[in-house]
This record gives C-alpha cells, sequence and structure tokens, in this order.
C-alpha cells in the first residue's frame, strides 16, 4: 500500500522545508527528480539542487505549510502518482499571516526501498492581493 507512506512524505516534506533541513529535505527526491515551481520560474532539476532552494529560504523562514486532501493513485510496479492541496501561513509576532494557496501534482517513484518525489509541480491558487492577508491576529 503506498497511501500511507505517501501522507508520511507529504508530512516529511512540510516539515522539513519548514525547518530549514535542507538534506533532509532533497533526500525525498529520487536522485533524477524535478521541481516545477509556480508558473514563470525554472524547473529545478536533481536532488542536490532541490535541496538548495531551502538552504536559498534561510532558516527558519517562518512558514508553516499545511498539506491535505491528498489523492493517492498507485501506478505499476515502483510507480504512483497524487496530488494535494497546500496552504502556506507565516507565523510571526502578531499574526499568521497567508503566503499562498495551491495544489501540488506528483509523480512519485520507489527509489531505495522508499518513496519519493519523482516529478513536483505546484500551481498556485492565490490571486496576488490575497498574499499576506491575515487569518487571524493584528494586521
Amino acid at each position: 500500500m503506498t497511501r500511507p507512506e505517501i501522507a508520511e512524505l507529504y508530512a516529511r516534506y512540510a516539515q522539513y522545508y519548514d525547518d530549514g533541513r535542507a538534506e533532509q529535505f532533497g533526500s525525498l527526491f529520487t536522485t533524477t527528480a524535478t521541481f516545477l515551481r509556480a508558473p514563470g520560474t525554472e524547473p529545478v532539476t536533481g536532488r542536490d539542487a532541490i535541496a538548495g532552494l531551502v538552504r536559498a529560504a534561510g532558516t527558519p523562514t517562518g512558514i508553516r505549510h499545511l498539506i491535505s486532501s491528498m489523492i493517492v493513485v498507485a501506478g505499476p510496479g515502483d510507480v504512483a502518482s497524487g496530488s494535494a492541496y497546500v496552504q502556506a501561513v507565516r507565523v510571526d509576532e502578531h499574526a499568521v499571516r497567508l503566503v499562498t494557496l495551491g495544489r501540488y501534482t506528483d509523480e512519485f517513484r520507489l527509489e531505495d526501498g522508499a518513496w519519493r518525489f519523482h516529478v513536483h509541480s505546484y500551481e498556485p491558487f492565490t490571486a496576488a492581493g490575497l498574499r499576506g492577508a491575515v487569518l487571524a491576529g493584528e494586521p
């Protein structure tokens, strides 16, 4: 069964990114993975380059990724696909602010005995005017 393992993969993705654990974040991807970020940005290819995204973001970012509504479709053998909604918020001293809402669409592969992201793409839903909106606390 791949669903529990892939749910764990998404959970580790969120926490490793949010905690700035670049090497652990990179280990969630296959060695030849592709990360397709928001439209208009260049794809990032390879585990080391993907880990570099976390290093470049710095730590701690104050961002918390909340991943939900996962769908996992088992494929033949060592492949699967799936998607999940993501909400990212920034927690600061006085408020919780919206960073983005969107969807992850993924291809997974079993590599070295573990499920990993092979193609990870992000589709934002957030209109520019909503970025930074206060969800709780003081404006």
